[in-house]
């Protein structure tokens, strides 16, 4: 399936399309659901998150196990990052998804890509170019065709949680490691199969803004925190939701998927800056591909296989609009009071935009 497109010529034109988009939503609720936000500054640009943009892809080896090129690529990056920055964090993350989320808003190649739960935050950050001079070039300027991505992360995530519920394959797979009977997998299985009715424990309306958006990292905690007791915690169905191990599996673990069915998950974190903060920030977490002998092919041709916007699932849940006279909506976003400095909440940048309160 291909991703819905739209244009728009104005901030009205824009926001009227948000608002069409939010109300495709199927089923009666009194409260707006939930869409998350990408701006980019080219819209012939993939989401696909820095690492797996570099040259480490996700190649098996012989009795190598699931360790690939491109584990050690985020484990080596990972690393050096958590030496030479530990000291300056007020709170250390808890966990690898976590550290990510850091090292992705410091220009860190890692496999998240983040998301704002604004749709004008995520619009400054398309316009960028028209907002600051010295960044960016007048040639980028003039080849600018900047573009919101937008994102329902919970019809996503429902996906995800639907495709994990029919593939028992995948479901055993990543229960090997907890060593467990005939008689225990029958069971965890069949809470799979009950646990997998995405609606049974939704509320419906009272808790709409939230339903199916994990925090990867709280519930990586948690297994850690109940590791000597995890199975027995799954098999007896015990304040455990299977499936949260199952992503975590998947997601945190980095277990290496044989195909590119599944999409990214749709994660908070906790905030571990002003600026993102600032930027209402929320993630998609990749998982690890396994390489594929004809995909090389493909990225000869500048397609990369990894990319969100090219998965069957993730498609239905996307919608690109793209922003054909944006120098106009800079103009009408700045006359509304919107700048950079809701992006930047720094001192130079709100210096900045006393000095030059201008579009470029």
């Amino acid at each position: 399936m291909s991703v819905m497109r739209k244009c728009v010529c104005s901030l009205g034109d824009y926001m009227k399309v948000v608002s069409e988009i939010e109300q495709r939503r199927p089923g009666k609720y009194t409260s707006p659901s939930i869409l998350w936000f990408r701006g980019q500054s080219n819209a012939e640009y993939s989401l696909i998150p820095s690492l797996f943009r570099t040259k480490a892809f996700a190649k098996k080896k012989e009795q190598a196990g699931n360790y690939t090129k491109l584990h050690y690529a985020e484990d080596i990056r990972t690393q050096h990052y958590i030496a030479k920055n530990f000291h300056l964090l007020n709170k250390e993350p808890s966990s690898r998804v976590e550290w990510l989320e850091v090292m992705q808003h410091h220009q860190i190649y890692t496999r998240v890509l983040d998301w704002s739960e604004s749709s004008m935050h995520s619009l400054l950050f398309a316009l960028e170019p028209f907002f600051d001079e010295s960044k960016y070039k007048e040639g980028e300027r003039k080849k600018c065709v900047p573009c919101v991505w937008v994102l329902n992360p919970q019809m996503l995530n429902r996906k995800i949680i639907e495709y994990l519920k029919e593939d028992q394959y995948l479901q055993k797979a990543l229960m090997k490691d907890l060593k467990l009977s005939k008689i225990e997998q029958w069971k965890i299985l069949k809470k799979l199969r009950i646990y997998g009715d995405t609606d049974e424990y939704s509320e419906t309306d009272e808790t709409a803004h939230i339903d199916h958006i994990v925090n990867l990292s709280s519930i990586n905690d948690e297994i850690l925190r109940d590791r000597s007791r995890l199975k027995e915690l799954l098999v007896e169905g015990d304040v455990m939701n299977p499936y949260y191990y199952l992503l975590t599996r998947i997601y945190s673990d980095g277990y290496v998927l044989e195909d590119r069915k599944l999409p990214p998950l749709c994660v908070v974190h906790p905030y571990h800056s002003e600026r993102i903060k600032a930027q209402k920030g929320v993630f998609s977490v990749f998982p690890f591909y396994k390489n594929q002998p004809w995909e090389s092919d493909l990225r000869k041709n500048s397609i990369n296989p990894d990319a969100m916007d090219y998965n069957a699932m993730a498609a239905e849940c996307l919608c690109q609009i793209i922003i054909k006279n944006p120098q106009k909506v800079a103009l009408q976003m700045m006359s509304n009071g919107m700048n950079t400095s809701w992006l930047y909440p720094e001192m130079p940048i709100v210096s900045s935009e006393i000095e030059n309160h201008r579009i470029i």
